[in-house]
């Protein structure tokens, strides 16, 4: 059941950030003296130092020493938690070196249990304590340490996808961008530190998560258009949605901030009894937090408050507090120590991983015997794979070889029969000159039309690569230019009109459709035009959005009876264009209208 307890306490008392009230405390307590276990008992009291994060200092450290002492060895995670809290404590209390020793060892464990949500916030809170050593003279190097981590930290965060610890690393990474904006006159970096509050609200809104940070990235974009735009009215507007936010969250830091950045904007407009007001407010909060960071800054914005509004006394009283609290939080000692202590930490890190690597070092040496045993196997693997490519590359050779036989057999087949069409429909037309019936005639015409359309798909099969596919286009082409002929009509006095995109059918659809598109158009050449001045016929064949493929035969005839074709049992052609459409899956579907328009579509799928 490890971290179980943890989880359910800390959704008690995560947006708790005044004094915890006394039935949450009460809570705490008797599950801590309830618990049994090393485990329940760490995770109470790491539960218990939470609660009074950002509340008092002196309680954090008390209840996280007591979780280190209880966890020692046994429970990493647990004891891991502990060092973030002892850090975050120390670093409220301007004990720099205790917060980084602690929050190296925090790191360092969370690390080794790949725990990357807690490693992610602890090197946050390294980042945090980088930002504060830089004080308000906002030294360059520690405020690139503390980019360097909120960076690190964003890249924990974003290998598990947690979108608001993300934002949290980008908010921490644009405030130490607008510090060195501040203080080194390189404007740009308002700019870039603009960019990283806009991402990380992006990624708020669009996760619905971490309105505790939203609140934080409403006071930080403020500072932007106090400071950079000079837009004091657009920063009030950022300031006070982000007021709103952390009294619902009764957050006294985040308000502490808010109202020392609304006392700047109303300096700035001159509105100095409102700037006074914040100010006050301001001092407040850092005074009952007993945060000397957060004091250090409102006895800075009181400062600036009364000099605003003329009252020099008054300004200068806090000029020096500020001065004094200053020189004691960014001390050469504390500062030293610090570095010290991060250069022991690296020099740790390093014979860590020098370890690490004599680990490997032997492994690789097992691995190397385990090679050249691989080597000889997979040596054998080569020569049986190359002899079994060479025989495969031959039966491929094979196999083109009978394709391209069996393709010039295909061909042969296509121009025997075409041959052997020709030769029925010479043997129609030859027996039609010794008739003298004229209906009998008509169908032998016909016949040898049908026969005819036939013979133009075979014809178009042998003399194209594809020995399966019709190249529709030219195959209509030919069809439609011999009807017109057959039927006697001049090709400049016959308006013929073809519209081909479906350019390749299959021979199973090829041959019955051809055979449609003939039926319908000997029937428009036959009876259509009558005394129609300049005959027009119309050949398409589309797709259309569900890829059916569609023919449309349209004639600017009179128009043909619809009711008398529907009902029509006896003709032959209608007969064959049924049963064709019944083959293909098909459907007809004819409108009159200014001549007579039959549109056949063949489904996608049919076969």
């Amino acid at each position: 059941m490890k971290l179980l307890l943890i989880i359910a306490i800390l959704a008690c008392v995560l947006n708790v950030q005044a004094q915890p009230p006394s039935r949450v405390l009460d809570s705490l307590h008797s599950i801590k003296h309830k618990a049994s276990t090393i485990e329940q008992i760490t995770d109470a009291l790491n539960a218990l130092a939470l609660a009074w994060r950002g509340v008092n200092s002196d309680s954090v450290k008390h209840y996280a020493k007591e979780g280190l002492k209880v966890s020692a060895n046994h429970y990493p995670a647990g004891r891991a938690a502990a060092f973030t809290n002892l850090s975050a404590g120390a670093r409220t209390a301007a004990d720099y070196k205790t917060a980084m020793d602690a929050g190296l060892q925090a790191m360092r464990l969370f690390d080794s249990l790949d725990l990357k949500a807690e490693e992610a916030d602890v090197v946050l809170d390294l980042a945090q304590l980088y930002k504060d050593i830089s004080g308000s003279n906002n030294t360059e190097a520690y405020l690139d340490q503390a980019i360097a981590y909120a960076l690190q930290s964003y890249g924990l965060a974003a290998s598990i996808k947690d979108t608001v610890a993300m934002a949290d690393a980008l908010n921490m990474k644009g405030i130490c961008l607008r510090d060195k904006g501040k203080q080194y006159k390189k404007r740009y970096y308002y700019d870039s530190a603009r960019i990283c509050y806009e991402r990380a609200l992006g990624l708020i809104e669009r996760s619905g998560k971490g309105l505790g940070v939203q609140s934080r990235l409403y006071n930080n974009m403020s500072q932007i258009y106090n400071e950079h735009k000079i837009d004091y009215h657009k920063a009030l507007d950022y300031l006070f949605k982000a007021v709103d936010a952390n009294k619902k969250r009764n957050s006294i830091s985040g308000l502490s901030y808010n109202y020392g950045n609304i006392a700047y904007a109303y300096t700035m407009l001159g509105k100095h009894k409102e700037s006074l007001h914040y100010a006050r407010l301001m001092l407040d909060a850092g005074q009952q937090m007993q945060r000397p960071d957060r004091l250090q800054n409102a006895y800075g914005q009181m400062y600036r408050s009364f000099k605003g509004a003329g009252m020099i006394d008054s300004a200068l009283a806090y000029y020096i507090l500020q001065d004094k609290l200053n020189d004691s939080l960014t001390n050469l000692g504390k500062t030293r120590e610090v570095l010290d202590l991060q250069a022991r930490y690296e020099t740790n890190q390093k014979e860590l991983e020098i370890q690490q690597l004599q680990v490997q070092r032997e492994a690789s040496t097992r691995n190397i015997i385990w090679l050249l045993a691989g080597i000889g196997l997979l040596t054998g693997i080569m020569i049986w794979l190359f002899i079994l490519y060479r025989n495969m590359a031959k039966q491929k050779k094979e196999i083109s070889e009978q394709r391209l036989r069996l393709e010039v057999m295909m061909k042969e087949l296509h121009h025997r029969v075409k041959n052997n069409l020709q030769i029925v429909s010479s043997l129609l037309s030859l027996q039609t000159n010794r008739l003298e019936d004229e209906n009998a005639i008509a169908v032998l015409k016909e016949s040898q039309l049908r026969v005819q359309a036939m013979s133009f798909i075979h014809q178009r099969l042998y003399k194209t690569d594809s020995i399966t596919s019709v190249n529709m286009k030219e195959y209509i082409t030919d069809l439609a230019e011999s009807l017109v002929a057959s039927y006697g009509y001049h090709r400049d006095d016959f308006d013929l009109q073809l519209e081909v995109k479906q350019e390749f059918l299959d021979i199973d659809k090829a041959l019955p459709a051809g055979l449609i598109i003939n039926e319908l158009v000997t029937n428009a050449l036959k009876y259509a035009y009558g005394n129609v001045q300049r005959p027009l016929l119309q050949i398409s064949l589309l797709n259309n959005a569900a890829n059916d493929v569609v023919i449309a035969i349209r004639d600017n005839g009179k128009g043909i009876d619809a009711e008398a074709w529907t009902k029509q049992r006896n003709s032959f052609g209608k007969q064959l264009i049924t049963a064709l459409c019944k083959q293909l899956r098909a459907s007809q579907e004819l409108k009159v209208e200014n001549g007579t328009q039959f549109t056949i579509t063949i489904p996608a799928q049919a076969a």
